[in-house]
């Protein structure tokens, strides 16, 4: 069967193509994929929950009125900061904007502060994994004729 008598504009297949082989559709899937990141990542911090869903260690002292890794909420504001270039998308602000938050993620131990994870480890929850998925499903979709 030919493109001109399948039904589709040969025009339009070839754009979506090209739109395929220039890298367009990974860059927007890679947007998209960190938008919905960002999104869970804000999740978490409202939530006060680890990727997994599971509850972050309560403070020692509580303070009222406040989630618990949001005290002046430079931690909340940078955790969700992405770049996105050839190879995907990286949270990438913490280090810059709030260094601490490297000890919340994985905890330190010899200063007795717990772990109280912002990001995934290396294997997705399903929570993440289904938004993510749909995401990525959803930006490469527009891509298609």
């Amino acid at each position: 069967m030919s493109l001109s008598r399948s039904g589709d504009d040969p025009a339009r297949l070839l754009a979506a193509l090209e739109e395929w082989a220039s890298g367009q559709v990974a860059h927007d899937v890679a947007v998209a994929l960190a938008q919905a990141g960002q999104g869970l990542v804000r999740q978490g911090f409202v939530q006060s929950k680890a990727p997994d869903g599971s509850r972050w260690a309560p403070l020692k002292r509580p303070r009222p009125g406040g989630p618990v890794l949001v005290r002046r909420g430079r931690l909340a504001a940078a955790a969700p900061f992405y770049v996105v270039d050839r190879s995907g998308f990286v949270m990438s602000a913490v280090d810059r904007i709030a260094p601490y938050g490297r000890f919340h993620q994985s905890g330190a131990p010899g200063a007795n502060l717990p772990r109280r994870p912002f990001y995934p480890d290396e294997q997705l929850s399903p929570g993440w994994t289904i938004v993510l998925s749909a995401a990525a499903d959803d930006a490469a979709r527009e891509h298609l004729p």
